[in-house]
């Protein structure tokens, strides 16, 4: 009797140290991602491009979708603004899509200059000008970002300044 209790306890621990390897565990890796146990719905995506122009945002077909919010104002997203550039030149974008969306009111060759002083050369930056998006999805400080699956589904948050280029997190979204 007591052989098999151990031999079960041996069993579980093994197959439970194995399942940790095989799987990445990005919550116990980072203290400022939420991971949601069932996916969310988005609500639609309405936008406002680089000329002005109203959008709804769906291009979900990559495997997964970063919406990065931020405003030219925000430290933090100044520190991690770059490191998404980064992190957009490392991952193929056949899987992971990033999308910054501004909350702030301002002309898009405002935009530029802040990313031309960053260095930010491969990112496009989409409005939410009235705040509607941030509203519906009841975001708190920035910067925010969304995790979003291949089905448009938000699978978690990123809350506060992060960094993208983290090898950990690099390789976390080439598991997903």
């Amino acid at each position: 009797m007591f052989r098999n209790i151990l031999f079960l306890i041996a069993t579980f621990l093994i197959l439970n140290t194995n399942n940790a390897y095989s799987q990445p565990n990005i919550l116990k890796t980072f203290n400022n991602i939420v991971i949601h146990e069932k996916p969310k719905d988005l609500p639609d995506l309405e936008l406002i491009n680089k000329k002005g122009n109203r959008i709804i945002f769906n291009d979900f077909s990559s495997k997964l979708t970063l919406l990065n919010f931020w405003a030219t104002w925000c430290a933090p997203c100044k520190k991690e603004l770059p490191k998404l550039d980064i992190l957009d030149q490392k991952i193929s974008q056949k899987q992971l899509n990033i999308v910054l969306i501004n909350i702030e009111n301002i002309k898009y060759n405002k935009i530029q200059s802040f990313f031309d002083e960053l260095k930010v050369k491969n990112l496009v930056s989409y409005f939410d000008i009235k705040l509607k998006l941030t509203k519906e999805l009841k975001l708190r400080g920035l910067p925010i970002t969304l995790i979003v699956n291949s089905q448009g589904k938000e699978i978690g948050r990123i809350i506060g300044d992060f960094d993208f280029i983290d090898p950990r997190f690099v390789n976390w979204i080439k598991t997903q």
